[in-house]
């Protein structure tokens, strides 16, 4: 992984989407809509997030190889989020997290192509070999989208979670007869 601050995280542009890293600019666009009850109540914290949490936050990542977060761009537009976290490099694994604020890309085929281009980045060009997710069990949509991507369950956790692994060769299984309807 690169240690090069200015390229990191690195942009990244497949599926039609651009995974573009965070500038201070865009910080409070970012907070009200994850503060917005529609990208709230899916999130493990559920807590609102004030300016200063905000800039504390962002503060924390420009040394954090650990936790990796880009502005999902489409078709020239600001769409959501999208993370890596708790990046293990002697594990070669991350926790990878999005979301999407406007209404009119959630349930289409835009989510894939996000979520294959933030896969492809975890990788391909970061060279993990797992990605684990945590949904809430009451998330019937996150928990299906997880499994066309081929995510595994790994059983139900505490607190009405639910943990599920990503492994390189059921992600490309699961992403190829998908991807062919990708024309961005």
């Amino acid at each position: 992984m690169s240690n090069n601050k200015d390229t990191w995280p690195p942009k990244f542009e497949r599926y039609g989407v651009t995974l573009s890293p965070i500038e201070p600019e865009h910080l409070e666009m970012i907070r009200q809509w994850r503060n917005s009850p529609s990208i709230q109540q899916y999130m493990l914290d559920q807590r609102e997030i004030s300016q200063v949490q905000q800039q504390a936050w962002y503060s924390g990542l420009i040394k954090d190889k650990s936790r990796l977060y880009w502005l999902i761009i489409f078709k020239n537009t600001p769409i959501g989020v999208a993370s890596i976290l708790g990046v293990d490099e002697t594990r070669d694994s991350g926790e990878p997290g999005l979301y999407i604020y406007p209404e009119q890309y959630r349930s289409n085929i835009v989510p894939f192509c996000v979520a294959f281009a933030l896969n492809d980045m975890a990788f391909f060009e970061l060279g993990l070999k797992r990605l684990d997710a945590i949904v809430l069990s009451e998330n019937s949509a996150a928990l299906r989208f997880n499994v066309k991507c081929g995510y595994q369950q790994n059983g139900e956790q505490t607190k009405g979670q639910i943990g599920m692994t990503l492994k390189p060769d059921a992600y490309i299984a699961a992403r190829d007869p998908l991807a062919r309807f990708i024309r961005y």
